[in-house]
C-alpha cells in the first residue's frame, strides 16, 4: 500500500467513486427489496474496485451485535464472521462501527492498523490487506438505521471529498428503503383494499336482497345474485341492461321520478316501492332505497341502494288488509264485538261496529275487565275470573252486569281463549263479547212472573212457599212465632162474573194496593189465584196480635169502591194459623189457615177465625162435599124436582120450575144451599146448569109426548152461567138437540146479573130472546136494579123474592112493597110471579093485587117428574 496517494491518484479515485455512485444509483432503479439493494451497493462500490470490500450492517434490536446484511469482496467472509457491535460497553462496541452508529455521522479510519479503535480486527484486516476503512452511517429520519463499511487497499483512501460521496450514497440508500417502505405500504393498502373489497363482495353476494350500483344513467356498475335471482335472469344477462328494460313506461317514470328526487336534493330514499317484470312476466314489487353516490370532488357518479322482493308480504298485506275488512264487515254486521288483552290482561283491542262512531277513545282500553264498573255472574266474582285467567283456560258465555247506580241495566255475554306465540309464550287472551240486556231482562222479567202474580205483582204460591220455608226456619232457630192468614174476597165472583174481568182486575189490584198498606213492611202477601190471598205476618207475639192485623184487613177490603160507574163493596173472610201451635211445617200451617177462612166464611163472612180442631173437622166435610160434588154427574147422583106456577085467577097449572137435586150415596140427600155454593166457586155450575137445562127440555117433550099439555119450564141460570161467552150456543144446542119449542123455554136470572155489564147483558138476553125464549128476573126486590133498568131488557116475566111473600100476613112494609112491584110490573107489561106462597091469606092477597101467577108449596112443593105429570094429567081431566 502507498503512504498517500498522487493527486492523479485522487483524481482516479473521484473518478471511480463518482462511477461507483452511478452504479449504486442504477441498482436503487432496479432493486426490489432491500436486501438486493444492500447486495447491489456492495457489488457496485466493490466491483469499480474502488474498495476491497463494502458491506451493509444493522444492528440486532435484542443484543446490539452487528448483523450483515449484505457484503461484497475479499474480506466479506472474514467480516461475516466478526464480531462487531453497537453497545459502547463492549470492546467490539468501541470501533469505527460503534462510534459511527452512535454518533450518526462517519467514522473513518485511514491508518486502520495503527488506529487503536480497530485494534480488536487488527489480524483479520492484516490478513485482508485493509489499510483504511470508512463507517458511514444509514440515517433514517432522526436515528441511524444501519451502517455501510468501506475498507480500502490504500491509506489515506477516505478523503473528504471520497467521505462526502459516501454519505450521499448512504441517503440514497435511505431514499431507496423510503420508497421500499412506500411500495410497500401502497402493496398493503391494495391487499388491504382487495380484500376489503372480497369482503364487501362477499356480503352483497351473500346478501337475500338485490343490492345495485348503477352510474347517473341507469346503466348497472354492479348487480349482486340476488337482483338476477329476484327477476329470474342469470348474473350476466342483468348486468348487461339497465333497468328500464325490465320496467313498464308506468313502473320505469316512477323510478326515474325517485332517483331524479335523490339526484335534485341529495337525500335518500330509505322506503320507496317500485316494480319490475319478472322474466315469466309476473311482477315483482320491490321496497328499496336509494343514495346518491359522489366521487372524491363532491361530483355525483351514480347511485345505489338495496331492494327487497316484497311480492309475498304485500299480497300477504293486502290479504290481510282484505280479511281484516271483512272482519270489520262482520264486526259491523254484528252486535258483537271482538276483543284483545296484553299479558297483564289490559285490554289493547276493542273493535265492534261503533268503534268507527265512537269519538272518544273506549275507556276500557289499557284496563283490566274487573276494573270497570262490571261485575261478573260467577260464585266467587272476579276472584273466580281472576282464578281462570291465571290457570289460562279458555271461557264462554261468562255473564257481567254493570253496577252503576243511576244506570239502566246492562249485561254482556264473554267469551275467550289464551294466545301464545310460536315458542309458547303467553301474549294475553282474545274473545268476543255480546250485549244480552235484553235476553238478561227477559229472563229476569220470566223469572219474576214466575215468582210473581202478572195482575197485582204480588208473590206467587211458589215464592211465598220460599219466603214461608224460610220463616220457618227463622222461627225455629230463635223460638219466634209467626202468623199465616188466609184470605178471600166474598162477593168477587158475583163482581168478576157481573161486570167483567175488567172490573174484576180494578178490583184485585185496588185491593192489593189496601192490603200492603194495611201491613208492615216486613210482612209478605202473596196472591194464590182469583180472589184468594195469603199474608205471612212475622213475629207474632199472641193471637191478639194476630187478630188486631186480621181487623186492618177486613176494613180495608169493605171501603166502597167504583167500578164501572157502580160503587160497589166486597168483604173478606180470613183465616189463621200460628205457629207453632197450628202447624210446624209449610203444608200444615197453609191447609190450617185454609181450613180457618172457610169456617170464616160459613160463619157469615167479613170476619176472621183462628184455627181450631173443629174447623178442621168442618173443612174436612167440605172437601167430602166437593169431591163427591166433582163426580156426581159421571154417577149420575144428580135430579130435578119440579114445581108448578099456578094461574091466580082460574087457579090452573101454566107452568113449572126445574129444581136441581142431588142424593149421593156416602152424604145422603144434600141441600142445595150447601152443594150450589161449592158449584159456583169451584165452577163446576157451569157443566151442571148446562145438563139441568137440557135435562128440563128432554122432560118437557117427554110429557108431551105422553099426551099432556105444553107448558113453560122455567130453568135458572147461575152467574157463571151468564157470564159464560158458550152460553148462546150451549141454549141453541139443547133446543136443537132435544126438539123442544123454545117458546115453552123460560130462563130465570138475578137482578145482580145484569145491572153492572149492562150493554153485554142487553146484547146477550136479546139474542136469546130471539131464539124465542122467555126470560124471567128472579128474586126481585133483593138485589139494586128498578122498574126503570128493567125497561132496556127483553124481559117478559118478573119475579117477586118469597122474602116479601113471607110476612105478608102481618107486615105492612112487605105489603107496599109487594103491590108496588106488582103494580111496575103490570105497567111494563111483564107477567108477576109471587115466590114462596104458603098460605091462604097470601094467595088472596096477590089476587087482589092482581098478581098474575104463585108458587109455593100452598099449592104444591117440588116432585119427582112422575108426579108432576099425574099432577098435571089431573088438571087435563077436569
Amino acid at each position: 500500500m502507498s503512504a498517500q496517494p498522487s493527486r492523479d491518484g485522487g483524481e482516479r479515485q473521484m473518478v471511480a467513486m463518482y462511477s461507483v455512485l452511478s452504479a449504486t444509483n442504477e441498482a436503487l432503479l432496479f432493486a426490489k427489496t432491500p436486501a438486493e439493494l444492500f447486495q447491489r451497493v456492495c457489488d457496485a462500490a466493490v466491483d469499480g474496485h474502488q474498495f476491497l470490500t463494502a458491506a451493509v450492517t444493522t444492528p440486532d434490536a435484542d443484543t446490539a451485535w452487528l448483523r450483515v446484511e449484505a457484503a461484497s469482496g475479499i474480506a466479506a467472509t472474514q467480516l461475516r464472521e466478526s464480531r462487531i457491535s453497537v453497545d459502547a460497553k463492549t470492546i467490539e462496541g468501541q470501533g469505527l462501527v460503534g462510534e459511527a452508529y452512535r454518533g450518526m455521522k462517519p467514522a473513518i479510519s485511514n491508518q486502520f492498523m495503527q488506529d487503536p479503535r480497530t485494534k480488536p480486527w487488527h489480524g483479520p484486516a492484516s490478513r485482508a490487506g485493509v489499510a483504511s476503512a470508512a463507517a458511514i452511517p444509514i440515517v433514517r429520519g432522526t436515528q441511524a438505521f444501519g451502517v455501510m463499511l468501506f475498507y480500502a487497499r490504500e491509506v489515506e483512501a477516505f478523503g473528504a471529498s471520497i467521505v462526502a460521496l459516501l454519505e450521499r450514497m448512504a441517503r440514497n440508500i435511505v431514499f431507496a428503503l423510503d420508497n421500499f417502505d412506500r411500495e410497500a405500504e401502497r402493496q398493503h393498502a391494495e391487499a388491504a383494499l382487495r380484500r376489503s373489497e372480497e369482503r364487501y363482495r362477499n356480503i352483497l353476494e351473500s346478501l337475500d336482497d338485490a343490492y345495485y350500483e348503477v352510474d347517473l344513467k341507469g346503466k348497472p356498475v354492479y348487480l349482486n345474485g340476488a337482483y338476477a335471482r329476484m327477476l329470474g335472469y342469470d348474473h350476466h344477462h342483468v348486468a348487461e341492461s339497465d333497468y328500464r328494460s325490465r320496467q313498464t313506461a308506468a313502473m320505469t317514470h316512477v323510478v326515474f321520478k325517485a332517483f331524479n328526487e335523490v339526484y335534485r336534493t341529495g337525500v335518500s330514499k330509505k322506503s320507496q316501492y317500485w316494480e319490475y317484470l319478472h322474466r315469466d312476466g309476473s311482477v315483482v314489487q320491490v321496497e328499496g332505497s336509494v343514495l346518491l353516490v359522489k366521487d372524491e370532488n363532491g361530483q355525483p357518479v351514480g347511485f345505489r341502494g338495496i331492494l327487497r322482493d316484497v311480492t309475498e308480504r304485500r299480497r300477504t298485506d293486502q290479504a290481510l288488509r282484505n280479511s281484516e275488512a271483512r272482519f270489520r264487515a262482520m264486526t259491523n254486521l254484528s252486535s258483537d264485538w271482538y276483543w284483545e288483552t296484553d299479558a297483564e290482561i289490559r285490554f289493547t283491542r276493542l273493535d265492534s261496529r261503533e268503534t268507527g262512531q265512537r269519538q272518544s277513545r273506549n275507556p276500557l282500553l289499557g284496563r283490566r275487565i274487573w276494573e270497570s264498573t262490571m261485575q261478573a255472574h260467577l260464585p266467587g266474582g272476579w276472584d273466580d275470573f281472576r282464578t281462570l285467567i291465571e290457570s289460562r283456560r279458555s271461557f264462554r258465555d261468562i255473564v257481567m252486569q254493570r253496577v252503576a247506580p243511576g244506570k239502566p241495566p246492562y249485561y254482556i255475554s264473554m267469551s275467550g281463549e289464551p294466545m301464545v306465540d310460536a315458542i309458547g309464550t303467553f301474549l294475553g287472551y282474545r274473545g268476543i263479547s255480546r250485549e244480552i240486556t235484553d235476553q238478561k231482562v227477559a229472563e229476569e222479567h220470566i223469572h219474576h212472573m214466575a215468582r210473581h202474580d202478572s195482575l197485582t205483582g204480588l208473590p206467587n204460591r211458589l215464592l211465598f212457599s220460599n219466603l214461608l220455608n224460610a220463616a220457618l226456619k227463622t222461627a225455629e232457630r230463635y223460638k219466634r212465632t209467626f202468623a199465616v192468614m188466609f184470605i178471600d174476597l166474598d162477593r168477587f165472583k158475583f163482581i168478576n162474573d157481573t161486570l167483567g174481568h175488567e172490573a174484576g182486575d180494578t178490583l184485585l189490584k185496588e185491593i192489593t194496593a189496601r192490603f200492603k198498606q194495611a201491613l208492615r213492611g216486613s210482612d209478605v202477601i202473596a196472591r194464590l189465584g182469583g180472589d184468594e190471598f195469603v199474608v205471612l205476618v212475622q213475629e207474632v207475639p199472641d193471637r191478639e196480635h194476630a187478630a188486631i192485623v186480621a181487623r186492618k184487613l177486613l176494613s180495608a177490603a169493605i171501603k166502597p169502591i167504583e167500578l164501572m160507574g157502580q160503587e160497589c163493596r166486597v168483604t173478606a173472610s180470613v183465616g189463621i194459623s200460628l205457629f207453632p201451635g197450628d202447624g210446624q211445617d209449610e203444608q200444615t200451617l197453609m191447609k190450617n189457615a185454609d181450613s180457618a177462612m172457610y169456617h170464616a166464611k160459613e160463619e157469615g163472612k167479613n170476619n176472621f177465625q183462628f184455627y181450631s180442631s173443629e174447623i178442621s173437622t168442618q173443612t174436612l166435610e167440605r172437601l167430602t162435599l166437593e169431591s163427591n160434588l166433582r163426580r156426581a154427574l159421571e154417577k149420575q147422583e144428580l135430579s130435578l124436582a119440579y114445581q108448578a106456577k099456578v094461574d091466580l085467577k082460574s087457579g090452573r097449572i101454566t107452568g113449572v120450575e126445574a129444581l136441581l137435586r142431588w142424593h149421593n150415596a156416602e152424604l145422603g140427600m144434600v141441600s142445595p144451599a150447601k152443594f150450589i155454593p161449592v158449584a159456583e166457586e169451584t165452577g163446576l155450575i157451569v157443566h151442571i146448569g148446562r145438563w139441568v137445562m137440557k135435562t128440563a127440555c128432554l122432560q118437557n117433550v117427554a110429557w108431551q109426548q105422553q099426551g099432556l099439555p105444553p107448558i113453560n119450564m122455567a130453568v135458572n141460570l147461575s152467574v157463571r152461567q151468564f157470564a159464560d161467552e158458550h152460553l148462546l150456543d150451549d141454549v141453541t144446542a139443547i133446543l136443537q138437540e132435544t126438539g123442544m119449542d123454545p117458546k115453552l123455554l123460560e130462563l130465570e136470572i138475578t137482578e145482580g146479573m145484569i145491572v153492572h155489564n149492562v150493554d153485554r147483558a142487553i146484547k146477550l138476553l136479546t139474542a136469546i130472546k130471539q131464539l124465542g125464549v122467555r126470560l124471567a128476573i128472579d128474586d126481585f126486590g133483593t138485589g139494586y136494579s128498578s122498574l126503570g133498568q128493567l125497561k132496556n131488557f127483553p124481559i117478559d116475566t118478573l119475579k117477586v123474592d118469597r122474602s116479601f111473600i113471607r110476612d105478608l100476613a102481618t107486615d105492612s112494609e112487605d105489603k107496599a112493597i109487594t103491590s108496588a112491584i106488582i103494580a111496575m110490573g103490570k105497567t111494563l107489561s111483564l107477567t108477576v110471579v109471587a115466590e114462596g106462597v104458603e098460605t091462604a091469606e097470601q094467595q088472596t092477597f096477590l089476587r087482589e093485587q092482581a098478581c098474575d101467577e104463585m108458587q109455593g108449596y100452598y099449592f104444591s112443593k117440588p116432585v119427582a117428574p112422575e108426579e108432576f105429570a099425574a099432577l098435571l094429567g089431573k088438571e087435563k081431566a077436569t
